[in-house]
C-alpha cells in the first residue's frame, strides 16, 4: 500500500522493510515462503502501524519489528487459507501449497507463526505479544466461524461483520494500537486505536466483497460464491431479490448448471452500492474516532496526520 500521500520517511520504511525469512536448518521452508507470500504484497498492515507510530512520533525504528511482525502474522494465515480454501493462485503467483504441498503450506505458516513469538519475545513487551496472541485466536476464530458458514445460505449481516472483525479487522486493530502503546499513550487512547483499526478492517473486507464480482480484481469473479461463501455483496443480492435463493444455493453448493449467472446486471450494480454504503459509513466512523485520538495528544506529526486522512479518503474512493 505505497501510496504516494505517504510521509517520505514512512514510504521508505516500507520499502526497506525485511520480511525475508532465514531457516538455517531447512531453508527450504524460507525459500519457499520468500518466494511466494512473503515476496510481494500491499503491506496495509505496516502502513497502517507506521503511520499511527509516526502520528505518535514513535521512531520508526522502534516500529519496524512489530510491523513485520505483522506482515509475517498476515502470512501465515494466507498460507493456511489456501490449504482451506484449496486456492492455487494468489496475486497472479502459484500459492504456496501450489508449489509444494498442503502439508508444508501449514508447516511454513507455524512457522511463521513461531518466528514472530519469538522475535517479539526479544523485545520483552508482554502486552504485545499477548495483544498479539489474543490477535492470532481472533484469526483463528474467524476462520473457523467462516468455515462453518460454507455452503450455508442462511447467514446474516451481524455474522458477516463478526467474521470480518476477527479475520479482516483483528490484526489491523493491533497494529494501530500497537503504534499507541509504543507511544507510551493512556489506556483510552490505545482502545480508541484498537476501535480505529476495527473498524477500518471490516470497512475495507466489505470493499474486498465488492472488488469480489469485479471482472478486474486479483481473483476470479464471484470466487467467494464459488467456494461456498455468501458475502456482503451475495447477501444484499438475496435480501433484495428472495428468487435467487434457489439458484445461489446450487452455486454454494457446486450444482448450478446454467451457463449464465442467476442475476441481473442491475441487481448486482444495486448490491454493490449498498456494500460501498455501508463500507463509507464504516470510514466516516473511523474518521471520528481518528478526529477524537489527535484531539488527545499534545505534539502529533502534523504530516502523518495529513496522510492518514488522505488514506481515509483513498479508502472512500476505493469503494465509489
Amino acid at each position: 500500500m505505497a501510496l504516494a500521500f505517504l510521509p517520505q520517511q514512512i514510504f521508505e520504511a516500507l520499502e526497506n522493510l525485511d520480511l525475508t525469512l532465514k531457516v538455517r536448518e531447512i531453508p527450504e521452508i524460507g525459500q519457499l515462503l520468500n518466494d511466494t507470500l512473503l515476496l510481494r504484497g500491499k503491506k496495509i498492515r505496516p502502513t497502517l502501524l507506521f503511520l499511527m507510530g509516526q502520528v505518535f512520533r514513535v521512531p520508526l525504528g522502534k516500529l519496524q519489528p512489530y510491523a513485520r511482525a505483522a506482515e509475517w502474522v498476515h502470512a501465515a494465515t494466507l498460507a493456511h487459507d489456501d490449504v482451506i480454501d484449496e486456492s492455487s493462485i494468489r496475486r497472479s503467483r502459484p500459492t504456496l501449497n501450489a508449489q509444494s504441498s498442503n502439508i508444508r503450506a501449514v508447516l511454513a505458516g507455524d512457522l511463521l507463526f513461531a518466528r514472530v513469538m519469538s522475535e517479539l519475545s526479544a523485545l520483552g513487551n508482554v502486552v504485545l505479544i499477548h495483544g498479539l496472541a489474543l490477535t492470532v485466536e481472533a484469526l483463528v476464530g474467524g476462520e473457523w466461524l467462516q468455515l462453518n458458514a460454507r455452503g450455508v445460505i442462511d447467514v446474516d449481516r451481524d455474522h458477516l461483520e463478526l467474521v470480518a472483525r476477527k479475520k479482516t479487522a483483528s490484526l489491523m486493530s493491533w497494529c494501530c494500537s500497537t503504534a499507541a502503546h509504543l507511544a507510551g499513550l493512556d489506556p483510552q487512547v490505545c482502545l480508541d486505536c484498537a476501535y480505529l483499526g476495527e473498524v477500518l478492517g471490516i470497512s475495507f473486507q466489505m470493499a474486498d466483497d465488492i472488488i469480489d464480482y469485479c471482472d478486474s480484481g486479483d481473483k476470479p469473479f464471484a470466487q467467494d460464491l464459488k467456494e461456498g461463501l455468501v458475502n456482503f455483496v451475495t447477501l444484499e443480492m438475496l435480501q433484495a431479490n428472495s428468487d435467487l435463493r434457489k439458484p445461489v444455493e446450487e452455486i454454494l453448493r457446486g450444482e448450478y448448471l446454467q451457463s449464465t449467472w442467476p442475476w441481473q446486471e442491475v441487481e448486482l450494480r444495486g448490491a454493490c452500492d449498498l456494500v460501498s454504503n455501508l463500507s463509507r459509513s464504516k470510514l466516516q466512523l473511523a474518521e471520528t474516532i481518528f478526529e477524537k485520538i489527535v484531539q488527545t495528544l499534545k505534539d502529533p506529526d502534523c504530516d502523518a496526520i495529513q496522510a492518514m486522512w488522505s488514506i481515509l479518503d483513498y479508502l472512500k474512493a476505493r469503494v465509489s
